[in-house]
């Protein structure tokens, strides 16, 4: 018996806008209880919690089943002095699809033109 072929790769093009939950998209140890740190070295290292906005570019499926996002975004330090672009493998529970992407548009655009044209060709129709 012959399995289908199914790409375990699915590059995404355009790349599309997506929100990245840094919690769960890199995985560190845990930090500790009380922080002995400069205040320098908190106020520009970088931050790697809470959401950042980011762009999706590919999936990629494990041998588990499981799906894997290929995501890059701008990460920045507290006081934004610093900042670094990150790109890598995520979880695909680490991100959710921004609804205002350039798809989306499109297909309001076209929407919006045939229900136009739609009324327009009522109108002709009742004169």
């Amino acid at each position: 018996m012959a399995y289908p072929r199914t790409p375990t790769y699915r590059e995404v093009r355009p790349p599309l806008p997506v929100t990245i939950n840094l919690d769960q998209a890199i995985a560190r140890d845990n930090p500790p209880l009380r922080s002995v740190n400069p205040l320098w070295v908190t106020a520009y290292s970088i931050k790697l919690t809470g959401y950042c906005p980011g762009m999706l570019h590919a999936w990629l499926r494990l041998g588990t089943g499981v799906w894997l996002a290929e995501c890059s975004c701008i990460v920045h330090s507290p006081n934004n002095d610093t900042r670094h672009d990150l790109r890598q493998w995520m979880p695909a529970s680490a991100i959710t699809p921004q609804h205002h992407h350039r798809r989306s548009a499109h297909r309001r655009r076209k929407i919006n033109e045939q229900s136009s044209e739609t009324v327009t060709d009522w109108q002709q129709r009742h004169e």
